[in-house]
């Protein structure tokens, strides 16, 4: 059964409550942290995260999009973050920083831009819990679904099977109803979708119709 994973970049911003109340059934909320640096665009961070605390949410699933996200491991875990993202570009030493996310009790997923290849995880992903398959250019939300990136699921669904490992794939990026089940039946686990729920006239079913998605 698909997971759904609602993004507040997409949301209405001035009623913040309010619409984290309309995806409480969602099995995750996803944080895009942006700083102007990695990605040309600065959003949310640890305040948001603190106002976010003081409400009833789902489990926090938090995109570091920033430079060095070592610094911030701790910190967003210890805020609730459920799921931790991080980018194989620019990670060095991809490895630790995935040891230090796991070692902060939250999982670690690894992502990828839709220019990088899948072969760049070949040392890493029986080190990591999931994989962030970006299907835009991270950055902005609203962006066109990219098709060709898409098919890094089927790659990455094959490796799966074959060697046995238990990484979750993630979607993120123009996903919408339209595609959904498509993502799914490639070997996606956790959609997340901005627009496609907040600005829809009716969020929770979009929660609802996600959800009853299977391969």
């Amino acid at each position: 059964m698909a997971r759904i994973s609602p993004s507040i970049l997409a949301a209405d911003l001035t009623e913040l409550a309010s619409e984290v109340r309309r995806v409480r059934d969602a099995d995750y909320l996803h944080i895009d942290v942006m700083d102007g640096m990695f990605v040309p665009n600065i959003t949310f961070g640890v305040p948001i995260m603190e106002a976010l605390g003081r409400l009833h949410h789902p489990p926090l699933d938090v995109h570091l999009m920033t430079e060095d996200p070592s610094r911030y491991v701790r910190e967003y875990a210890a805020l609730g973050a459920k799921n931790l993202h991080v980018h194989v570009e620019g990670n060095y030493h991809l490895h630790r920083l995935l040891g230090q996310i796991r070692e902060s009790d939250s999982k670690a997923f690894v992502v990828l831009n839709p220019s990088t290849p899948v072969s760049f995880l070949d040392e890493v992903l029986s080190f990591a819990d999931g994989v962030l398959v970006m299907t835009v250019n991270p950055g902005y939300t609203g962006q066109e679904f990219i098709p060709e990136a898409a098919k890094k699921i089927d790659i990455l669904n094959r490796i799966r099977n074959e060697r046995d490992l238990k990484f979750e794939i993630a979607v993120d990026g123009g996903v919408s109803l339209d595609n959904a089940q498509d993502l799914v039946n490639r070997g996606a686990d956790i959609l997340i979708m901005g627009a496609a729920v907040f600005r829809s006239e009716n969020p929770s079913m979009v929660v609802k119709k996600i959800r009853e998605l299977r391969r």
